[in-house]
């Protein structure tokens, strides 16, 4: 750890995003104060926690037995949406139970299943790899043996991937393997998978303590952009050497949609503060609304709704609102056909939790006893008292081109990060050469995967 002078210090007094004060209320025609933004609420925003109440309740008769129709709501009746908590959703239940649950539980092999799975988001295409390797696993992993398998099926049906959440494709120099030099993104994504693992990414994410700073280091891979790799990170998330607390989170596009829906225009640019203004006052809206307490989404009788259920949510009640709120405008007027609901189509769900997984409230609650409340204390008698630095987050270019380091310091979490010049960093040569090791080796993993990739 690096010791750093307490004439630069952390700070300690943030601003903070605030609610005009309006008792119980704050519903639809309210002013709200977020960022420093008067903000306006639409009635979209009693429509979220009554979408989240009823389409929690409709997962919580599913796993009772109960038979269709789960709900009066015609909207709900009529069209399909994910869960209010991600990780009930289908596809991250199959990856508890069949890819992180089964298998080799090293960090690496279980991030080594995890990435690959997240790069195609589809059921089947794993279990067509896994018919032909048996135990998918980052020791025998042969790009050339799992480029062909997928090339071969890409030929047949052209269906190696989901229908959400893809990873972009990196230029990795993946091409066809018909001889035409054409690129495909199966190829290139399965190098991604190469240049992750063999930079130790896993190895990475487990010296970290925030999801936060497990993001930031995930989005410095190619083609990793902010909103996937978030995704991407909460799946790591559920691998039980992980679990980092989900006490932040950033707007994907739907999400972002609904908060104008809500917010109005004016919320742009503001859209994580405006999220976690939703979060902190989720007890006002539940209790004006009248949604008593055993109704409000919940795990169990202590995970309550984390700020990525939020993001979640915010998402699906964007399509929602689509047909309760016609008259308010986003991106998208319709919900689309292959959200049509079947009451034969779905199979029953399924409420696996992670291995190690602890509710949020209870992860939250354990850091924030453990968060100081005043600068660390140094000693009186030292002539240069100084704080401990303890890791450098990401960088940046800053004025006349000098690079700006954004660093942590030791008993502090995000909120107080701060950018500092490299000037200030000689103090600390260890934290920069750990940075520049980290940045220096995904470069030369990417130069080596271009120049052989099957070596």
């Amino acid at each position: 750890m690096a010791r750093f002078s307490a004439t630069s210090t952390p700070s300690t007094s943030r601003s903070r995003t605030a609610a005009t004060k309006t008792g119980n209320r704050l519903g639809p025609g309210s002013v709200v104060d977020i960022a420093g933004r008067k903000l306006k609420l639409s009635s979209v925003i009693d429509t979220l926690f009554q979408w989240m109440t009823e389409r929690h309740a409709i997962h919580q008769r599913r796993l009772a037995g109960q038979p269709w129709p789960w709900t009066d709501d015609p909207i709900l009746r009529q069209h399909t949406f994910t869960n209010v908590f991600r990780i009930y959703d289908r596809v991250t239940q199959y990856i508890i139970c069949n890819v992180i649950g089964k298998g080799d539980q090293d960090l690496h092999e279980t991030c080594f299943r995890v990435i690959l799975f997240r790069c195609f988001n589809r059921i089947s295409t794993w279990e067509l790899l896994s018919a032909h390797f048996g135990e998918l696993t980052w020791r025998d992993f042969n790009l050339a043996a799992y480029e062909s398998v997928l090339y071969e099926e890409y030929k047949q049906n052209n269906r190696l991937y989901g229908s959400s959440y893809i990873l972009p494709a990196p230029e990795l120099g993946g091409t066809s393997l018909d001889g035409s030099k054409v690129k495909v993104n199966y190829a290139n994504h399965l190098r991604l998978l190469k240049v992750m693992m063999e930079s130790d990414l896993p190895g990475q994410l487990a010296r970290l303590s925030e999801l936060s700073d497990a993001w930031e280091r995930i989005s410095l891979y190619p083609s990793m952009g902010a909103f996937l790799s978030f995704q991407l990170l909460l799946d790591l998330n559920m691998i039980p050497r992980l679990t980092y607390p989900e006490d932040w989170a950033i707007c994907g596009p739907g999400a972002m949609s609904c908060l104008v829906k809500i917010f109005g225009r004016e919320v742009k640019g503001v859209h994580e503060e405006a999220l976690r203004w939703l979060h902190q006052t989720q007890d006002l809206h539940f209790t004006r609304l009248g949604i008593s307490r055993d109704r409000r989404p919940r795990i169990g009788s202590t995970h309550v709704l984390s700020l990525v259920d939020f993001e979640h949510s915010l998402c699906e009640c964007d399509i929602y609102s689509r047909k309760a709120h016609p008259e308010i405008k986003g991106r998208r007027l319709h919900i689309g056909s292959r959200r049509n609901f079947s009451a034969n189509r779905p199979p029953p769900p399924s409420a696996v939790l992670p291995n190690g997984w602890r509710p949020v409230a209870e992860a939250v609650d354990a850091r924030a006893r453990m968060k100081r409340t005043a600068p660390p204390p140094v000693n009186p008698s030292d002539p240069d008292p100084s704080w401990t630095l303890s890791h450098i987050v990401k960088q940046a270019p800053g004025p006349a081109g000098n690079m700006l380091y954004l660093v942590r310091y030791e008993g502090y979490g995000p909120e107080d990060d701060l950018w500092l010049p490299e000037k200030y960093l000689v103090d600390a040569p260890e934290l920069l050469t750990e940075w520049q090791e980290c940045l220096e080796g995904i470069d030369r993993c990417i130069a080596s995967c271009k120049a052989d990739p099957y070596r």
